[in-house]
């Protein structure tokens, strides 16, 4: 087994790149982390980085040559329902986001992939937690196709009988990976039912290498609930460092949060398992079709996959 040395950055810019160099002088040949967006912009601003690097997380620039970042980001849950909502051909959405930082970097990210793709995005409300009368906004989008929820179970469950009553019910509803943060009941739950959302390989249909999600939640206080899916992304961190040469050359890499591909700009990519609430239940989307990227997209930053 390798040996894996845990370095404290502690948590900020200027311990990140002291932690770095420690690294270094260690002598390890690989480097995991830091977790913190600014840490990952202060030692990817670095002129030069002797080991590689897989931050975990996504910073303002490009990582350097030999490295890569790999996140949960919310732009990705936003292109993700952008490229969902196109492969099934809607082409006019309503977008509702929470008044958070992830909820505006998501729908940001969405109109501009949506639009890119050809799209249009009739309306956008952003909400709060406590969600009021949307109802005149709803209608003022007008005749929609689609609607992408880039909110928690609690407001989402709010919103749908809002929805419907405007008209947009039966619309495509998709949801992102925050959908699941509040969820659990399955009587309200109910109110989410229909709605799509990208979810982990590994909650969906199992990945090699890992007994099922419940099996491990149950073995492992770290990967039970809503820590499930973080327990996933370290997993695939280590799957990452193991299999870099099939993310970036060999067609991508069936990881445990989705098939992982590397972009141009050299930030690691998934195309989710999908999944849906039905009565009250999330379920794995039996008609959720495997839409992954259209020739030649485009992430943030500009990167195109390979």
């Amino acid at each position: 087994r390798p040996d894996i040395p845990s370095i404290d950055t502690p948590g900020t810019p200027p311990g990140a790149v002291p932690a770095y160099d420690k690294a270094v002088v260690a002598g390890v040949d690989f480097i995991v982390g830091p977790l913190g967006r600014d840490e990952v912009d202060a030692v990817f601003g670095r002129t030069e980085l002797p080991v590689p690097v897989l931050a975990l997380n996504r910073g303002k620039s490009s990582p350097p040559s030999g490295s890569a970042g790999f996140s949960l980001a919310p732009e990705d849950d936003g292109i993700i329902a952008a490229e969902y909502l196109r492969g099934r051909e809607r082409s006019k959405v309503l977008v509702v986001h929470s008044n958070d930082d992830n909820g505006r970097r998501t729908a940001a990210a969405f109109r501009e992939r949506f639009t890119q793709r050809g799209g249009q995005v009739l309306g956008t409300i952003g909400i709060n937690d406590t969600v009021g009368d949307i109802g005149a906004e709803d209608r003022a989008a007008g005749a929609v196709d689609g609607v992408l929820l880039a909110v928690k179970a609690p407001q989402a469950r709010q919103l749908a009988p809002q929805l419907a009553l405007a008209g947009v019910g039966g619309a495509t509803r998709v949801g992102t990976s925050q959908l699941t943060v509040g969820t659990g009941k399955q009587e309200e739950d109910m109110a989410l039912d229909g709605i799509v959302y990208p979810n982990e390989a590994w909650n969906v249909r199992g990945v090699p290498g890992l007994p099922a999600a419940g099996t491990a939640g149950q073995i492992l206080p770290t990967a039970r609930g809503a820590a499930g899916r973080l327990f996933a992304f370290g997993f695939v961190a280590w799957e990452i460092t193991a299999y870099l040469h099939k993310v970036a050359n060999e067609g991508g890499l069936a990881g445990a949060t989705g098939t992982l591909f590397l972009d141009s700009n050299g930030n690691v990519l998934r195309v989710p398992a999908w999944s849906t609430f039905s009565g009250g239940r999330p379920l794995p989307g039996a008609n959720c079709p495997a839409v992954g990227l259209h020739p030649g997209a485009t992430w943030p930053g500009g990167g195109k996959r390979r």
